[in-house]
Protein backbone atom coordinates (compact mmCIF):
# COMPACT_ATOMS: atom_id res chain seq x y z
CA UNK A 1 0.00 0.00 0.00
CA UNK A 2 2.84 2.38 0.85
CA UNK A 3 4.53 1.69 -2.51
CA UNK A 4 1.34 2.41 -4.44
CA UNK A 5 0.79 5.61 -2.48
CA UNK A 6 4.36 6.67 -3.16
CA UNK A 7 3.93 6.21 -6.90
CA UNK A 8 0.63 8.08 -6.85
CA UNK A 9 2.14 11.01 -4.98
CA UNK A 10 5.11 11.14 -7.34
CA UNK A 11 2.79 11.32 -10.34
CA UNK A 12 0.49 13.94 -8.82
CA UNK A 13 3.23 16.18 -7.47
CA UNK A 14 5.35 15.95 -10.61
CA UNK A 15 2.76 16.35 -13.31
CA UNK A 16 -0.34 17.70 -11.58
CA UNK A 17 -3.76 16.61 -12.74
CA UNK A 18 -2.55 15.98 -16.32
CA UNK A 19 -0.26 13.00 -15.83
CA UNK A 20 2.32 12.49 -18.56
CA UNK A 21 1.41 9.74 -20.99
CA UNK A 22 3.41 6.51 -21.08
CA UNK A 23 6.26 6.48 -23.57
CA UNK A 24 5.17 5.53 -27.08
CA UNK A 25 7.96 5.58 -29.64
CA UNK A 26 5.75 6.67 -32.55
CA UNK A 27 4.51 9.70 -30.60
CA UNK A 28 7.92 10.93 -29.45
CA UNK A 29 8.77 14.44 -30.76
CA UNK A 30 11.49 14.78 -33.35
CA UNK A 31 12.09 15.45 -37.03
CA UNK A 32 13.04 11.96 -38.16
CA UNK A 33 10.41 9.48 -39.40
CA UNK A 34 9.75 6.53 -37.10
CA UNK A 35 9.29 4.01 -39.92
CA UNK A 36 12.97 2.95 -40.19
CA UNK A 37 15.14 2.63 -37.09
CA UNK A 38 18.79 1.69 -36.42
CA UNK A 39 19.59 -1.40 -34.38
CA UNK A 40 23.36 -1.72 -34.70
CA UNK A 41 26.12 0.56 -36.00
CA UNK A 42 29.59 -0.56 -37.06
CA UNK A 43 31.71 2.55 -37.72
CA UNK A 44 35.35 2.94 -38.76
CA UNK A 45 36.97 6.39 -38.53
CA UNK A 46 40.24 7.67 -40.01
CA UNK A 47 40.80 11.23 -38.74
CA UNK A 48 43.29 13.47 -40.56
CA UNK A 49 44.36 16.47 -38.49
CA UNK A 50 46.21 18.07 -41.37
CA UNK A 51 43.07 18.12 -43.49
CA UNK A 52 40.80 18.59 -40.45
CA UNK A 53 38.51 15.90 -41.78
CA UNK A 54 37.60 12.28 -41.11
CA UNK A 55 37.06 9.57 -43.68
CA UNK A 56 34.94 6.70 -42.51
CA UNK A 57 33.04 3.56 -43.41
CA UNK A 58 29.74 2.74 -41.78
CA UNK A 59 27.38 -0.19 -41.75
CA UNK A 60 24.03 0.06 -39.99
CA UNK A 61 21.66 -2.80 -39.35
CA UNK A 62 18.26 -1.15 -39.68
CA UNK A 63 14.75 -2.37 -39.04
CA UNK A 64 11.86 -1.27 -41.22
CA UNK A 65 8.82 -1.03 -38.97
CA UNK A 66 6.33 0.09 -41.62
CA UNK A 67 6.55 -0.09 -45.43
CA UNK A 68 8.64 2.83 -46.67
CA UNK A 69 10.58 3.94 -49.75
CA UNK A 70 12.81 6.31 -47.80
CA UNK A 71 15.54 5.96 -45.22
CA UNK A 72 16.11 9.27 -43.43
CA UNK A 73 18.91 10.01 -40.96
CA UNK A 74 20.97 13.00 -39.79
CA UNK A 75 24.15 14.35 -41.32
CA UNK A 76 25.84 17.77 -41.22
CA UNK A 77 28.55 18.95 -43.63
CA UNK A 78 29.19 15.37 -44.67
CA UNK A 79 29.94 13.71 -48.01
CA UNK A 80 28.58 10.21 -48.67
CA UNK A 81 29.44 7.75 -51.43
CA UNK A 82 29.24 3.99 -52.16
CA UNK A 83 25.87 3.79 -50.43
CA UNK A 84 23.96 0.54 -50.77
CA UNK A 85 21.21 -1.42 -49.07
CA UNK A 86 21.46 -5.19 -48.58
CA UNK A 87 18.73 -7.66 -47.71
CA UNK A 88 19.64 -11.30 -47.93
CA UNK A 89 21.32 -11.82 -51.31
CA UNK A 90 19.86 -8.65 -52.86
CA UNK A 91 21.69 -5.32 -53.03
CA UNK A 92 20.61 -1.92 -54.23
CA UNK A 93 22.84 1.08 -54.80
CA UNK A 94 21.46 4.28 -53.28
CA UNK A 95 22.01 7.96 -53.98
CA UNK A 96 22.17 10.35 -51.01
CA UNK A 97 19.87 13.37 -51.09
CA UNK A 98 20.94 16.07 -48.63
CA UNK A 99 18.63 18.52 -46.91
CA UNK A 100 21.07 20.93 -45.25
CA UNK A 101 18.34 23.06 -43.66
CA UNK A 102 16.98 20.08 -41.71
CA UNK A 103 20.38 18.40 -41.26
CA UNK A 104 19.22 15.13 -42.82
CA UNK A 105 20.21 12.84 -45.66
CA UNK A 106 17.63 10.71 -47.47
CA UNK A 107 17.99 7.50 -49.45
CA UNK A 108 15.11 6.55 -51.75
CA UNK A 109 14.67 2.90 -52.74
CA UNK A 110 13.29 1.66 -56.05
CA UNK A 111 10.52 -0.29 -54.32
CA UNK A 112 8.88 0.18 -50.91
CA UNK A 113 10.79 -1.67 -48.20
CA UNK A 114 8.74 -4.23 -46.33
CA UNK A 115 9.08 -4.69 -42.56
CA UNK A 116 12.24 -6.55 -41.63
CA UNK A 117 15.99 -6.19 -41.13
CA UNK A 118 18.32 -4.66 -43.73
CA UNK A 119 21.93 -3.42 -43.81
CA UNK A 120 22.68 0.12 -44.94
CA UNK A 121 26.34 0.78 -45.72
CA UNK A 122 28.32 3.71 -47.12
CA UNK A 123 31.60 5.61 -47.05
CA UNK A 124 31.68 9.19 -45.78
CA UNK A 125 33.82 12.21 -45.07
CA UNK A 126 33.04 14.62 -42.22
CA UNK A 127 34.76 17.66 -40.77
CA UNK A 128 36.88 17.96 -37.64
CA UNK A 129 35.98 21.09 -35.68
CA UNK A 130 38.12 23.55 -33.73
CA UNK A 131 35.30 24.05 -31.23
CA UNK A 132 33.82 21.41 -28.96
CA UNK A 133 31.08 20.22 -31.32
CA UNK A 134 31.11 16.85 -33.02
CA UNK A 135 34.60 15.39 -33.43
CA UNK A 136 36.99 18.21 -32.55
CA UNK A 137 40.71 18.84 -32.20
CA UNK A 138 42.52 20.38 -29.25
CA UNK A 139 45.98 21.91 -29.52
CA UNK A 140 48.08 22.34 -26.38
CA UNK A 141 51.71 22.80 -25.39
CA UNK A 142 53.73 19.91 -24.04
CA UNK A 143 57.29 20.76 -23.00
CA UNK A 144 57.32 23.73 -25.42
CA UNK A 145 56.08 21.54 -28.25
CA UNK A 146 52.63 21.72 -29.82
CA UNK A 147 50.54 18.59 -29.41
CA UNK A 148 47.07 17.68 -30.66
CA UNK A 149 44.29 15.61 -29.21
CA UNK A 150 40.97 14.49 -30.72
CA UNK A 151 37.79 14.27 -28.70
CA UNK A 152 34.02 14.19 -29.17
CA UNK A 153 31.16 16.28 -27.83
CA UNK A 154 27.89 15.01 -29.27
CA UNK A 155 25.22 16.26 -26.84
CA UNK A 156 22.61 17.30 -27.64
CA UNK A 157 22.67 16.82 -31.42
CA UNK A 158 26.21 16.82 -32.81
CA UNK A 159 26.87 13.13 -33.37
CA UNK A 160 25.59 13.87 -36.89
CA UNK A 161 28.71 16.01 -37.38
CA UNK A 162 30.96 13.03 -36.66
CA UNK A 163 29.14 10.36 -38.67
CA UNK A 164 25.69 9.99 -40.28
CA UNK A 165 23.23 8.58 -37.75
CA UNK A 166 19.75 8.76 -36.27
CA UNK A 167 20.73 11.59 -33.96
CA UNK A 168 17.67 11.84 -31.73
CA UNK A 169 17.67 10.26 -28.26
CA UNK A 170 14.70 7.93 -28.81
CA UNK A 171 16.65 6.03 -31.51
CA UNK A 172 18.75 3.76 -29.30
CA UNK A 173 21.12 1.27 -30.92
CA UNK A 174 24.41 -0.50 -30.26
CA UNK A 175 27.66 1.03 -31.53
CA UNK A 176 30.94 -0.67 -32.39
CA UNK A 177 33.71 1.77 -33.27
CA UNK A 178 37.18 1.40 -34.69
CA UNK A 179 39.70 4.16 -35.35
CA UNK A 180 43.00 4.56 -37.18
CA UNK A 181 45.46 6.62 -35.18
CA UNK A 182 49.18 7.03 -34.49
CA UNK A 183 50.85 4.14 -32.66
CA UNK A 184 51.97 6.50 -29.90
CA UNK A 185 48.39 7.60 -29.22
CA UNK A 186 45.96 6.16 -26.74
CA UNK A 187 42.42 5.72 -28.07
CA UNK A 188 39.47 5.67 -25.68
CA UNK A 189 35.81 4.98 -26.37
CA UNK A 190 32.72 3.83 -24.50
CA UNK A 191 33.82 0.19 -24.38
CA UNK A 192 37.27 -1.36 -23.88
CA UNK A 193 39.51 -1.96 -26.86
CA UNK A 194 39.21 -5.57 -27.99
CA UNK A 195 41.94 -5.56 -30.66
CA UNK A 196 44.79 -3.48 -32.07
CA UNK A 197 46.38 -3.96 -35.47
CA UNK A 198 49.50 -2.24 -36.80
CA UNK A 199 48.94 -0.18 -39.94
CA UNK A 200 52.09 0.87 -41.75
CA UNK A 201 55.13 2.05 -39.85
CA UNK A 202 53.58 4.56 -37.46
CA UNK A 203 49.83 3.92 -37.29
CA UNK A 204 47.46 1.39 -35.80
CA UNK A 205 43.78 0.47 -35.91
CA UNK A 206 42.03 0.15 -32.55
CA UNK A 207 38.77 -1.82 -32.41
CA UNK A 208 36.42 -1.31 -29.48
CA UNK A 209 33.77 -3.62 -28.08
CA UNK A 210 30.08 -3.30 -28.86
CA UNK A 211 28.10 -1.00 -26.58
CA UNK A 212 24.71 -1.72 -25.06
CA UNK A 213 21.80 0.07 -26.81
CA UNK A 214 22.21 3.79 -26.22
CA UNK A 215 21.50 7.20 -27.72
CA UNK A 216 23.89 8.60 -30.33
CA UNK A 217 24.80 11.63 -28.20
CA UNK A 218 26.53 9.33 -25.69
CA UNK A 219 29.08 7.95 -28.18
CA UNK A 220 32.64 8.93 -27.24
CA UNK A 221 36.07 8.87 -28.83
CA UNK A 222 39.31 10.42 -27.56
CA UNK A 223 42.70 9.95 -29.27
CA UNK A 224 46.00 11.46 -28.20
CA UNK A 225 49.08 11.19 -26.00
CA UNK A 226 47.59 10.17 -22.67
CA UNK A 227 48.72 8.69 -19.39
CA UNK A 228 46.57 7.43 -16.56
CA UNK A 229 46.03 6.15 -13.06
CA UNK A 230 44.18 2.84 -12.84
CA UNK A 231 42.27 0.86 -10.23
CA UNK A 232 39.18 -1.30 -9.99
CA UNK A 233 36.09 -1.70 -7.85
CA UNK A 234 33.54 -4.53 -7.96
CA UNK A 235 35.24 -5.90 -11.08
CA UNK A 236 34.99 -2.58 -12.96
CA UNK A 237 38.23 -1.17 -14.39
CA UNK A 238 38.63 2.51 -13.51
CA UNK A 239 41.00 4.99 -15.12
CA UNK A 240 41.61 8.72 -14.90
CA UNK A 241 43.40 9.78 -18.08
CA UNK A 242 45.30 13.04 -18.59
CA UNK A 243 47.76 14.61 -20.96
CA UNK A 244 51.42 13.82 -20.01
CA UNK A 245 52.69 15.14 -16.69
CA UNK A 246 49.34 15.48 -14.91
CA UNK A 247 48.18 11.99 -13.98
CA UNK A 248 49.11 12.34 -10.30
CA UNK A 249 46.46 15.05 -10.02
CA UNK A 250 43.84 12.44 -10.85
CA UNK A 251 44.29 10.56 -7.58
CA UNK A 252 41.44 12.37 -5.81
CA UNK A 253 39.05 11.62 -8.69
CA UNK A 254 40.09 7.96 -8.87
CA UNK A 255 39.64 7.33 -5.15
CA UNK A 256 36.27 9.03 -5.09
CA UNK A 257 35.07 7.24 -8.21
CA UNK A 258 35.54 3.98 -6.31
CA UNK A 259 33.43 5.33 -3.45
CA UNK A 260 30.77 6.73 -5.78
CA UNK A 261 30.32 3.49 -7.71
CA UNK A 262 29.80 1.59 -4.47
CA UNK A 263 27.33 4.21 -3.23
CA UNK A 264 25.36 4.40 -6.49
CA UNK A 265 25.31 0.61 -6.94
CA UNK A 266 23.60 0.40 -3.58
CA UNK A 267 21.35 3.46 -3.94
CA UNK A 268 19.97 2.59 -7.38
CA UNK A 269 19.82 -1.14 -6.71
CA UNK A 270 21.44 -1.74 -10.12
CA UNK A 271 25.16 -2.28 -10.52
CA UNK A 272 27.14 -0.17 -12.98
CA UNK A 273 26.56 -2.14 -16.20
CA UNK A 274 29.74 -1.61 -18.26
CA UNK A 275 33.09 -3.37 -17.81
CA UNK A 276 35.05 -0.13 -17.39
CA UNK A 277 34.72 3.55 -16.58
CA UNK A 278 37.26 5.96 -18.05
CA UNK A 279 37.37 9.65 -17.11
CA UNK A 280 39.40 11.84 -19.42
CA UNK A 281 40.74 15.30 -18.52
CA UNK A 282 40.82 17.48 -21.65
CA UNK A 283 43.38 20.31 -21.51
CA UNK A 284 41.69 23.18 -23.41
CA UNK A 285 38.62 24.33 -25.32
CA UNK A 286 36.08 22.25 -23.40
CA UNK A 287 33.56 24.08 -21.31
CA UNK A 288 32.41 21.54 -18.74
CA UNK A 289 31.92 17.79 -18.54
CA UNK A 290 30.02 15.19 -20.56
CA UNK A 291 28.56 11.92 -19.30
CA UNK A 292 29.46 9.71 -22.28
CA UNK A 293 28.66 6.17 -21.15
CA UNK A 294 31.87 4.56 -19.90
CA UNK A 295 34.09 7.43 -21.14
CA UNK A 296 33.31 10.69 -19.33
CA UNK A 297 35.12 13.80 -20.59
CA UNK A 298 35.95 16.81 -18.42
CA UNK A 299 37.64 20.14 -18.65
CA UNK A 300 40.76 19.22 -16.68
CA UNK A 301 40.17 22.11 -14.24
CA UNK A 302 36.95 20.37 -13.14
CA UNK A 303 38.47 16.92 -12.58
CA UNK A 304 42.06 17.24 -11.46
CA UNK A 305 43.10 18.26 -7.94
CA UNK A 306 46.56 19.21 -6.69
CA UNK A 307 46.54 18.74 -2.89
CA UNK A 308 49.67 20.87 -2.52
CA UNK A 309 48.38 23.91 -4.37
CA UNK A 310 44.62 23.67 -4.99
CA UNK A 311 42.06 25.25 -2.69
CA UNK A 312 39.37 23.44 -0.72
CA UNK A 313 36.81 25.04 -3.05
CA UNK A 314 38.55 23.36 -6.01
CA UNK A 315 38.42 20.03 -4.19
CA UNK A 316 34.72 20.40 -3.44
CA UNK A 317 33.99 21.38 -7.05
CA UNK A 318 35.91 18.37 -8.35
CA UNK A 319 33.86 16.07 -6.13
CA UNK A 320 30.47 17.49 -7.10
CA UNK A 321 31.22 17.50 -10.85
CA UNK A 322 32.53 13.95 -10.55
CA UNK A 323 29.45 12.85 -8.59
CA UNK A 324 27.16 14.53 -11.15
CA UNK A 325 28.70 12.82 -14.18
CA UNK A 326 28.98 9.40 -12.54
CA UNK A 327 25.31 9.63 -11.49
CA UNK A 328 24.48 10.16 -15.16
CA UNK A 329 25.87 6.71 -15.92
CA UNK A 330 22.57 5.44 -14.49
CA UNK A 331 20.22 8.41 -14.80
CA UNK A 332 20.85 9.68 -18.32
CA UNK A 333 22.78 6.79 -19.89
CA UNK A 334 21.24 3.53 -18.66
CA UNK A 335 17.87 5.31 -18.77
CA UNK A 336 17.75 8.15 -21.29
CA UNK A 337 15.23 10.88 -22.07
CA UNK A 338 13.18 10.13 -25.19
CA UNK A 339 13.20 13.83 -26.17
CA UNK A 340 14.83 17.00 -24.91
CA UNK A 341 11.68 18.37 -23.23
CA UNK A 342 12.50 15.93 -20.43
CA UNK A 343 16.11 17.06 -20.14
CA UNK A 344 15.36 18.31 -16.64
CA UNK A 345 14.73 14.73 -15.46
CA UNK A 346 18.32 13.89 -16.31
CA UNK A 347 20.13 17.09 -15.32
CA UNK A 348 18.07 18.07 -12.28
CA UNK A 349 18.35 14.57 -10.91
CA UNK A 350 22.13 14.38 -11.43
CA UNK A 351 22.51 17.79 -9.79
CA UNK A 352 20.44 16.66 -6.80
CA UNK A 353 22.38 13.39 -6.69
CA UNK A 354 25.76 15.15 -6.65
CA UNK A 355 24.81 16.90 -3.42
CA UNK A 356 23.35 13.72 -1.92
CA UNK A 357 26.56 11.84 -2.73
CA UNK A 358 28.68 14.67 -1.31
CA UNK A 359 26.63 14.59 1.87
CA UNK A 360 27.19 10.83 2.12
CA UNK A 361 30.95 10.91 1.44
CA UNK A 362 31.91 14.22 3.09
CA UNK A 363 29.20 15.29 5.56
CA UNK A 364 31.66 17.73 7.18
CA UNK A 365 31.57 19.84 4.00
CA UNK A 366 27.88 20.68 4.61
CA UNK A 367 27.14 20.52 0.91
CA UNK A 368 23.46 21.44 1.09
CA UNK A 369 24.34 24.62 2.97
CA UNK A 370 26.75 25.62 0.20
CA UNK A 371 24.10 24.68 -2.39
CA UNK A 372 21.99 27.63 -1.21
CA UNK A 373 23.96 29.68 -3.74
CA UNK A 374 22.58 27.43 -6.49
CA UNK A 375 19.06 27.98 -5.17
CA UNK A 376 19.48 31.76 -5.15
CA UNK A 377 20.84 31.71 -8.70
CA UNK A 378 17.83 29.71 -9.88
CA UNK A 379 15.41 32.01 -8.05
CA UNK A 380 17.04 35.05 -9.66
CA UNK A 381 16.57 33.60 -13.14
CA UNK A 382 13.06 32.47 -12.24
CA UNK A 383 12.18 36.09 -11.44
CA UNK A 384 13.07 37.27 -14.94
CA UNK A 385 10.57 37.79 -17.75
CA UNK A 386 12.20 35.04 -19.80
CA UNK A 387 11.77 32.37 -17.12
CA UNK A 388 10.28 29.00 -18.02
CA UNK A 389 8.91 25.86 -16.35
CA UNK A 390 11.36 23.18 -15.28
CA UNK A 391 9.91 20.98 -18.01
CA UNK A 392 9.65 23.09 -21.14
CA UNK A 393 8.64 22.22 -24.70
CA UNK A 394 11.58 21.73 -27.08
CA UNK A 395 10.64 21.99 -30.75
CA UNK A 396 14.02 21.16 -32.24
CA UNK A 397 17.67 20.44 -31.53
CA UNK A 398 18.56 24.14 -31.74
CA UNK A 399 16.31 24.80 -28.72
CA UNK A 400 17.79 21.92 -26.72
CA UNK A 401 21.05 23.80 -26.08
CA UNK A 402 19.09 26.66 -24.51
CA UNK A 403 17.52 24.27 -21.99
CA UNK A 404 20.85 23.71 -20.19
CA UNK A 405 20.34 26.59 -17.76
CA UNK A 406 20.06 27.39 -14.05
CA UNK A 407 16.36 26.50 -13.84
CA UNK A 408 16.92 23.07 -15.36
CA UNK A 409 19.84 22.32 -13.05
CA UNK A 410 19.32 24.22 -9.82
CA UNK A 411 15.57 24.74 -9.53
CA UNK A 412 15.07 21.14 -10.62
CA UNK A 413 17.56 20.03 -7.98
CA UNK A 414 15.50 21.61 -5.22
CA UNK A 415 12.31 20.19 -6.71
CA UNK A 416 13.75 16.69 -6.20
CA UNK A 417 14.92 17.63 -2.71
CA UNK A 418 11.38 18.78 -1.90
CA UNK A 419 9.90 15.50 -3.17
CA UNK A 420 12.35 13.46 -1.12
CA UNK A 421 11.58 15.53 1.96
CA UNK A 422 7.85 15.04 1.43
CA UNK A 423 7.94 11.30 0.74
CA UNK A 424 10.86 10.34 2.97
CA UNK A 425 14.32 9.13 1.98
CA UNK A 426 13.50 5.42 1.81
CA UNK A 427 10.20 5.77 -0.06
CA UNK A 428 11.76 8.13 -2.60
CA UNK A 429 14.71 5.80 -3.17
CA UNK A 430 12.38 2.80 -3.59
CA UNK A 431 10.40 4.71 -6.21
CA UNK A 432 13.59 5.47 -8.15
CA UNK A 433 14.61 1.81 -8.05
CA UNK A 434 11.26 0.74 -9.50
CA UNK A 435 11.45 3.48 -12.15
CA UNK A 436 14.88 2.27 -13.28
CA UNK A 437 14.17 -1.46 -13.15
CA UNK A 438 10.93 -1.44 -15.15
CA UNK A 439 12.42 -0.12 -18.43
CA UNK A 440 15.30 -2.61 -18.19
CA UNK A 441 13.03 -5.58 -17.55
CA UNK A 442 10.87 -4.55 -20.51
CA UNK A 443 13.98 -3.86 -22.64
CA UNK A 444 12.75 -0.29 -23.12
CA UNK A 445 15.47 2.09 -21.93
CA UNK A 446 13.92 5.44 -22.84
Amino acid sequence: MRTSLTHLLLILVTFGADAQEKFIFENTPGKLPKTVVPRRYVIHLEPDLEQMSTEGAEGVEIEVLKPSSQIVLNAVETEIWNACLAHGSSREELKPQFDAANQVVKFTTSMPLQPGRYTLSFSFRSKISNSSRGLFAQSYDLRDKAESLLATQFEPADARRGFPCWDEPSFRATFQLSVKTLKRNTAVSNMPAVAEQAFGSDQKIVIFGRTPPMASYLVALVCGKLEWLEDQVAGIRLRVLTTPGKKEFGEFALENTKKLLEYYNDYFGINYPLPKLDQIALPVNFGGAMENWGAITYNENLLLFDPANSSSATQEQALTVLAHEVAHQWFGDLVTVAWWDNLWLSESFATWMERKAEEHLYPQWRGWLRACEDRERAMFQDAQENTHPIQQPIKGEEEALEAFDDITYWKGQYFFRMLEGFLGDDAFRDGIRVFKREPILKRECH
